[in-house]
């Protein structure tokens, strides 16, 4: 037996051979894929251009901020995949070290985190295909324009039916297509580059701490693919090796890239032919009121920087590149969702048959399905009851809970597993001090510590309605647990 296998053998826990073992067929290229394609996302198409618009320049620290807090806890996560090379991510580290039943919490916050962020693209989908592809084709008037997010879903869904290897395929085959999209774009934006620029809007900006905070908390939910990553462990070969290495990539490709658009963005929007070209093109009085308009609709603003920079084409370039964007950031959050739950199924925290593996696909078909319905879930309360039509200005829809508390509601869930996780490896240190580990993360309790109270942090800056949202499906969660699962 290998060393590999060995590895596995004794840190998989009993029910994940047999029958109901997952198959590894995801290598390097494609774990790398499922991190960068769910990080590159609303990061990039949805939330660059709102961030700029909020802290201008400075939208490079709120970025930068997220990055350095998610990478803190990307450590712990590279550590704990040298020691359990089992799906289910944060949680199955939490239950592993603490072997109690309050790890459910933690796989209740992922199982709600996941589905919430995969809603959120999904709705940024729709409302971006209703704005810029319907116009272009002859959809019928009365088809509710958030049909196409719907399509989409029940697409990814059999996608990830099919198999972990058809899944991973897929991944890599949006995410390389939508990284040479973006890679056009910079190319065009950077030709403008102007470093007196970018410089003079940095410092106009950097003074606004609590508008910094407070986009990095909101980009944050763009920076957690590394939890996806791990959370798929299960069927990536050589684990404990191949994802400490996705993890850093597709970090450090992400932030690269995440900078130079913001670049762009920057120079575009001080720049006075850019916003005459904007007025003109959004049907605006002046390019004073071009100004305004990237305040409240930045993400549009990309979209006509990239026509200004690369012609005609260029705006269907940007607008491609984000549609796909959405789908692979959705993809991999609803395979990353499906096995959290087939995790905790495992460990009687969810009815048993959530655990099942079809035997042809070698896929927890249920967990994949209830993953699909509790997106569908989201993304219709979110998105279309209480969110805003495209273009409108919301009417009769609640803007509290529209598509900014979705992706705050997410960060709540999210940074609250992440905190756990970051426990859970100074305990494991203290109770298993003499255990092989292959990465060891530095300066351990401190470095934990340091990435807790940066999650907290963000926490804290996330809006009141979300967070009282995420307190809520908590205390829903416990009373399930002791109340129906228990």
């Amino acid at each position: 037996m290998s060393v590999v296998d060995s590895a596995e053998a004794e840190t998989e826990p009993i029910g994940t051979h047999g029958t109901d073992a997952l198959e590894r067929d995801i290598g390097l290229l494609g774990a790398t894929a499922i991190g960068t394609g769910t990080m590159i996302a609303g990061g990039i198409f949805v939330l660059s251009g709102l961030a700029v618009a909020n802290v201008g320049a400075a939208a490079i620290v709120s970025f930068g901020l997220a990055a350095i807090v998610a990478s803190f806890t990307a450590l712990t996560y590279a550590e704990f995949a040298t020691i359990y090379t089992v799906d289910g991510g944060g949680y199955a580290y939490v239950a592993e070290v603490f072997d109690s039943d309050w790890s459910y919490v933690v796989g209740w916050l992922l199982i709600l985190g996941y589905p919430a962020s995969a809603a959120f693209y999904l709705a940024s989908f729709a409302n971006w295909f209703a704005r810029f592809v319907r116009p272009e084709i002859a959809l019928p008037e009365a088809l509710p324009y958030w049909i196409p997010g719907v399509v989409v879903l029940a697409i990814l869904v059999g996608v990830n039916l099919a198999g972990a290897e058809e899944t991973g395929r897929f991944q890599i085959v949006v995410t390389g297509l939508k990284i040479a999209l973006i890679g056009l774009f910079l190319v065009g934006g950077l030709s403008a580059f102007d470093a007196d620029v970018v410089a003079s809007s940095l410092t106009a900006n950097a003074t606004q701490f609590d508008d910094i905070a407070l986009t990095s908390a909101l980009v944050f939910i763009t920076f957690f693919g590394f939890e996806a990553i791990a959370t798929s462990e299960g069927e990536i070969e050589a684990p404990e090796r191949t994802v400490p290495r996705a993890i850093f990539l597709s970090i450090a490709v992400v932030t690269v890239l995440y900078v130079l658009v913001i670049v762009v963005v920057v120079l575009a929007i001080n720049d006075g032919s850019f916003l005459s070209f904007l007025a003109e093109r959004a049907g605006l009085s002046s390019s004073g009121a071009a100004t305004g308009f990237v305040a409240e609709r930045g993400e549009v603003a990309m979209a006509r920087a990239a026509q200004y920079y690369l012609g005609d084409a260029g705006f269907y370039v940007f607008i491609v590149g984000a549609l796909l964007s959405m789908i692979s950031a959705a993809n991999a959050t609803v395979l990353a969702g499906s096995r959290v739950k087939l995790a905790m199924a495992r460990r009687d925290h969810l009815p048993e048959r959530v655990q099942r593996i079809n035997p042809q696909s070698g896929v927890p078909t249920v967990a994949v399905v209830l993953t699909g319905c509790l997106i569908l879930v989201f993304f219709l309360l979110f998105g279309v009851v209480f969110g805003a039509s495209p273009g409108g200005g919301g009417g009769a829809h609640d803007p509290l809970l529209g598509l900014e508390s979705l992706a705050h509601f997410a960060d709540v869930m999210l940074l609250g597993g992440l905190v756990f996780v970051n426990i859970a490896l100074i305990r494991s240190r203290r109770k298993e001090p003499d255990r092989e580990r292959r990465f060891r993360v530095p300066g351990v309790p401190w470095v934990p510590l340091l990435a807790i109270g940066s999650n907290l942090a963000l926490l804290a800056s996330v809006e009141l309605t979300s967070l009282a949202l995420g307190t809520l499906a908590v205390v829903v969660g416990i009373v399930l647990w002791f109340g129906v699962i228990d």
